[in-house]
């Protein structure tokens, strides 16, 4: 049954693993899985200060907002994974400071209400300013095609392609 195990652990972690694990043969699964836990928990600090240094950096940019929304809580969940939970109140305002200037109207208005609101509510009202919003201004654009085609069968021999404008 040992052997079962240790098939299914080293078949299941990256391929990076097995060589720090497997140290020598007759590893029992034991040994295996608390090799594969400190290599994860030695890493868990580092990973989490990176993540966090992310998530306070974060800027919409380019992002819808559902996009830019989910980002955010995907880091905060992935932050609370990491033994480092972020509080909703710091979630909202994190949201709301890497708002692109499209939006800075609407992080005014959120954190001037009497009652603080939640991720759930800050998604929501976002969302709605950005249904309600223009696109953003593109400049026309034309696309100019030329096409050679064959001279009609009266047209004398001489007869030269128009040449274009410089």
């Amino acid at each position: 049954m040992d052997y079962v195990v240790i098939s299914w652990l080293f078949n299941t972690i990256s391929p990076d693993l097995p060589d720090v694990i497997h140290e020598c043969d007759g590893i029992s699964p034991r040994a295996a899985w608390l090799r594969i836990e400190q290599q994860f928990l030695n890493n868990s600090e580092s990973r989490a200060m990176l993540l966090d240094d992310e998530f306070r950096t974060l800027s919409q940019g380019a992002l819808s907002i559902d996009d830019y929304c989910r980002k955010m809580k995907g880091m905060t969940n992935a932050l609370a994974d990491l033994g480092e939970p972020v509080h909703d109140c710091t979630l909202v305002l994190n949201i709301l400071q890497g708002l692109n200037e499209r939006f800075q109207f609407m992080a005014q208005f959120i954190t001037r209400q009497k009652s603080f609101p939640s991720f759930m509510d800050v998604c929501v009202d976002l969302r709605l300013a950005e249904l309600n919003m223009a696109p953003p201004y593109t400049p026309p654009s034309a696309l100019v095609t030329s096409t050679f085609s064959k001279p009609p069968a009266s047209q004398p021999a001489s007869w030269t392609a128009p040449s274009c404008p410089p």
